[in-house]
């Protein structure tokens, strides 16, 4: 991490846990105060690709890296069509290093769908390669959000991230550069039936935490979050995969968990998991979201809510970030073959409205539940 980057964070006031997921209730809490926050080193850059052709960089106003200023601005993070559906997205000055986490959404209003074909370090860049889908598991050419993190070190702060490689492995543990666990323990993954696994991230608290995944690789799969608990010390997190064709399917996927902190590395945050596939207005579980911004702020008072506005169509309204120099990235979640995108963001500073179209096997809006992380850059030293 940059040393400014650890410098914000020794200024930020402590973070305060709200509840979590699906099978609970949670209504621990907990804080983690600035000199603790510090113990994590944290790498992280994103954009969003606002064309869906050629070679461009990305816009300024939706590109924010730790190489950058004290905001994470100044950067110029680029895109370049390799192929019809393909892209590598460049980020210059966090590459000394392999490993890392990537988490990529499609958006947009049709149901094309992207993931992750591969990232390594190139000089003092990260380069991330993108791969983009229709619904029926052709190469299609769309504009998408990405996000990428890496961290090190150990500490009280609760976040863990793994690629899962070996998607025929009865159980394993994932390659040690591209998975990080606060608690300094490995994470584990354990293949449960085709396209059905559990990923253990020991010494995690479920409650008030979030979960991304991404699939990964060249194909048409993709993956969701099926839910997550907590089993004795440890968060398990269950992941589905798919083909095209809405069939169950072994995959690789990448997977980012975080509770109470910075998910995807910058500063400010607001995450929801949207429970509720069909009410016109509601407040996702309080155990499941969480806002917060940087400095004098900290924790956001306002509730995060939500609504269906038509079938697989969705806006939450996310208090306190700004849609300017924030990112979003989202992951449909439960059981089903159903997949999810960001449409748009907008906002006016004080909230931002986030909206969420999800689809089936068929290309065909359906109703389904989500996760939703924005990640934002704003901060308030008050």
């Amino acid at each position: 991490m940059k040393n400014k980057a650890l410098l914000v964070g020794s200024l930020v006031a402590g973070i305060m846990s709200a509840g979590c997921g699906e099978a609970h209730d949670g209504t621990e809490e907990g804080g983690v105060d600035s000199a603790q926050q510090a113990l994590i080193s944290r790498t992280w850059a994103y954009a969003w690709a606002q064309q869906a052709t050629g070679s461009f960089t990305a816009s300024s106003s939706y590109s924010r890296s730790s190489s950058g200023d004290l905001f994470g601005q100044g950067v110029n993070n680029t895109v370049t069509q390799l192929g019809t559906g393909r892209y590598r997205v460049r980020f210059p000055g966090i590459g000394a290093d392999a490993g890392g986490n990537v988490q990529v959404t499609a958006y947009g209003p049709g149901s094309e769908r992207c993931k992750v074909e591969g990232w390594n370090a190139s000089g003092d860049a990260v380069d991330v390669r993108v791969n983009c889908f229709t619904a029926a598991g052709a190469p299609v050419d769309t504009l998408f959000s990405i996000a990428y993190v890496r961290k090190s070190g150990t500490g009280p702060s609760h976040e863990a991230y793994v690629w899962a490689d070996n998607p025929t492995a009865p159980a394993y543990t994932p390659n040690p550069t591209y998975q990080f666990n606060s608690s300094g323990e490995n994470n584990t993954i354990e293949r449960q039936g085709v396209g059905r696994y559990a990923v253990a991230l020991p010494s995690q608290t479920a409650a008030g935490g979030t979960v991304e995944v991404t699939a990964y690789g060249p194909g048409s799969e993709h993956c969701k979050v099926g839910s997550w608990a907590q089993s004795g010390d440890d968060t398990v997190v269950y992941v589905r995969c798919f083909d095209s064709s809405g069939a169950p399917s072994d995959a690789r996927f990448t997977l980012n968990f975080g509770r109470a902190t910075q998910v995807n590395g910058a500063l400010s945050y607001s995450y929801a998991w949207a429970h509720d596939a069909t009410a016109a207005a509601y407040t996702p579980s309080l155990s499941y979201q969480k806002g917060y911004i940087a400095g004098d702020v900290g924790d956001v008072t306002t509730d995060i809510t939500a609504g269906r506005t038509s079938a697989g169509r969705y806006v939450v309204n996310l208090p306190g970030m700004a849609a300017t120099g924030s990112n979003v990235q989202v992951t449909a979640y439960g059981t089903g073959s159903e997949h999810c995108k960001v449409v748009s963001w907008s906002g006016d500073g004080a909230e931002t409205q986030a909206y969420v179209a999800c689809f089936d096997e068929s290309g065909a809006a359906a109703d389904a539940r989500f996760v939703i992380v924005l990640t934002d850059t704003k901060t308030l030293f008050l």
